[in-house]
């Protein structure tokens, strides 16, 4: 179940991939420059928050997620949360903005996740080449504290399984 939740915490995926050269340079003329404006820490507004527990368990009573890097070309983090018992996730990622894989730890367990820029402030992740979930998240400033994740747990159309809002931490 901790697993879950973290999965479902994964601060967010899409991949996409270059077709060739020509689709390469268009790609780099209009992706937007520089740092995300993500970076600090992140404290999970579970008021503002939308759990399904159908699908990813019990919601947690807190959670933090801390962007240690964010220079326009990669961004890493750790994201924590927490339960009745104590530590109900933990996650690290450092991962590039270019949708290329790589391998982030949750719950202790190796990760296939890609996060490519969406644009100035967003991102989307993904997370791939798993058995079971296979799970995509939009993140991105939706005001200058405020950070929203729209997490598509189980794969079908409509409308996010889950949003999670974190505030940022001063």
């Amino acid at each position: 179940m901790a697993h879950a939740k973290a999965a479902s915490a994964l601060a967010a995926l899409g991949l996409l991939l270059l077709a060739g050269p020509g689709l390469a340079q268009a790609q780099t003329q209009t992706t937007p420059q520089g740092p995300l404006g993500v970076g600090g820490k992140w404290m999970l507004d579970l008021p503002r928050s939308h759990f399904n527990e159908a699908l990813t368990g019990a919601a947690p009573l807190s959670g933090e997620l801390d962007i240690t890097k964010d220079d326009g070309k990669s961004i890493a983090w750790t994201l924590v949360e927490e339960d009745d018992e104590g530590v109900a996730a933990i996650q690290f990622a450092d991962a590039s903005l270019d949708g290329g894989p790589t391998r982030a730890v949750v719950n202790f367990n190796f990760v296939t996740l890609s996060v490519e820029r969406t644009g100035q402030s967003s991102v989307a992740v993904m997370t791939h080449g798993q058995t079971g979930r296979r799970q995509t998240m939009h993140v991105a400033l939706s005001a200058p504290d405020t950070l929203l994740i729209e997490q598509d747990v189980d794969g079908k159309p409509g409308p996010p399984d889950q949003t999670l809002t974190f505030v940022r931490k001063k």
